[in-house]
């Protein structure tokens, strides 16, 4: 059972009752760490105890200090960005029983800290995978577990393609007939990150409660266990079953590196706050190394809508990974404006009119060559119309004009001629640009995940460790965040 679980009131008199005993080398390390101590201060655990405690069975032994570890967790990824502490969560344990303002940073007394096993069993109870001897010292497997590798894309950057063909059709068509997801071993972290993260950030205006843009993108996570696993029996000469430590782990490959990797693709959706210029993630989720971001979009984006309620979401944005028809349906059918890269290898859709002659991005040509001027949408007849580049003064004086009146030749596309090519918002325009860049954010919160907060030089073994991680370090970016926030407000 959940028991003792410290209120948010109660930390906040627990450090200003050990603030007034400091001495003056005490006081000076006191205020060092103020901005920590801020984004401590501003994560209120009260609601995430309500939610924890549907985890823990109504009897047997207390569980206690529950609030202590997660604010542990935090504490010791905001010390390692800082450069303060190794990162080993081994180390941070021992560095916590012998420093006792950290202690007091995280609600205990000196001496008082939880051991390093409470923190596994923390990590374990928000993993709804059911109970399996899958991770066991002594669990075997067929020792060409990890002989196969993902077909290798021709082109340099390019992602490698989905095993299962017409994947990305059946998991759309599912969702389009309201049907739930695959099995979602991450749902309590993901719900839990909403509580602790996501809801505050919203309440404090990081997150406008009004119509948003989210951003989608995958990113390779390599892990330190060995692919080719360790024989354990002497009894079994050819070795023919051995032990992986990460039986989780796949062979994927990375665009960024052209390189295969060994580990996991962790997919992100997030936000980009223009005001206080800050990057927020919304929803992670781990997904197979060999996973396609296409698929990892469709299941994770019907996770964020059951357990990130509330947001207004009315454009995603998206890399040419995710240029498929199953995805502009569902948005569609969601009512949420896609923005996302053309795929330069899919041809003509042969539902166009014969004599409309396009760009690469679908936008109409004129007989001169030249790319037609987006002249609004009409939302009476649902169609775009276009004009003439000569007339609209988008290049040079045409000598061959293709109509005789001033106003210049019109052409109309229309949306249901191609989902893909005629968005809400036409491709090429100056909206669709503006909010296509919102997209970086996306590779600005993998660096953080990956690089500032170290989850790519931590040696974490399974998928679960991984989420664990990365939702802790969600949470530090929007801490980050709300400091951000705090400090313009200050200086303002």
């Amino acid at each position: 059972m959940l028991k003792h679980w410290q209120s948010h009131q109660n930390y906040l008199k627990s450090l200003r009752g050990f603030k007034s005993r400091l001495d003056s080398s005490g006081r000076m390390r006191w205020r060092s760490l103020k901005p920590i101590r801020d984004k401590l201060k501003s994560l209120n655990l009260d609601t995430a105890g309500l939610f924890l405690g549907k985890l823990y069975p109504p009897i047997g032994r207390p569980a206690i200090h529950q609030a202590q570890i997660i604010r542990s967790f935090v504490l010791f990824f905001l010390l390692f960005r800082d450069g303060l502490v190794p990162l080993s969560l081994t180390k941070w344990v021992d560095i916590l029983k012998e420093d006792e303002l950290y202690s007091i940073l995280i609600g205990c007394r000196l001496g008082s800290s939880p051991p390093l096993g409470s923190y596994y069993d923390f990590m374990d109870r928000l993993w709804a995978a059911p109970q399996s001897d899958r991770y066991k010292r002594n669990k075997t497997f067929p020792s060409n577990k990890n002989k196969s590798k993902p077909k290798k894309p021709k082109g340099k950057g390019e992602k490698a393609p989905e095993r299962k063909q017409g994947i990305t059709r059946r998991i759309g068509d599912r969702f389009l007939a309201g049907k739930d997801g695959h099995l979602n071993f991450e749902r309590f972290l993901q719900e839990f990150f909403f509580i602790v993260a996501v809801y505050p950030s919203m309440k404090c205006g990081l997150i406008p409660d009004a119509p948003i843009t989210v951003s989608g993108d995958g990113t390779a996570v390599h892990t330190h266990a060995s692919p080719y696993g360790k024989a354990l029996s002497s009894e079994d000469p050819d070795h023919s079953r051995k032990h992986f430590s990460d039986p989780d782990a796949d062979w994927g490959w990375d665009s960024d590196i052209d390189k295969y990797y060994f580990g996991y693709t962790l997919y992100h959706l997030s936000f980009y706050n223009e005001a206080v210029k800050t990057d927020l993630p919304l929803c992670l989720r781990f997904f197979n190394a060999r996973r396609h971001d296409s698929v990892g979009f469709l299941l994770l984006h019907e996770e964020f809508r059951k357990h990130c309620y509330g947001l207004d979401v009315q454009n995603i944005c998206l890399d040419s990974a995710h240029d498929n028809y199953p995805t502009y349906e569902l948005l569609k059918h969601y009512g949420i404006r896609p923005f996302i890269d053309l795929n330069s290898k899919r041809g003509r859709p042969e539902t166009l009119p014969a004599e409309l002659e396009i760009a690469k991005d679908g936008t109409p040509v004129c007989q001169a060559g030249h790319k037609m001027v987006f002249y609004g949408y009409d939302s009476c007849r649902h169609r775009t119309k276009w004009r003439c580049p000569s007339v609209m003064g988008k290049c040079d004086n045409c000598p061959n004009p293709c109509s005789p009146s001033a106003y210049g030749r019109v052409i109309y596309t229309k949306p249901e001629w191609d989902i893909r090519l005629y968005t809400p918002v036409a491709r090429g325009t100056e909206e669709y640009r503006q909010i296509y860049k919102q997209r970086t954010c996306t590779e600005r919160i993998n660096n953080r995940i990956l690089n500032d907060y170290g989850l790519h030089r931590m040696v974490l073994h399974t998928v679960k460790r991984n989420s664990f991680i990365a939702t802790i370090i969600g949470l530090c970016i929007h801490l980050d965040a709300r400091y951000k926030q705090a400090s313009h407000s200050e200086a303002a």
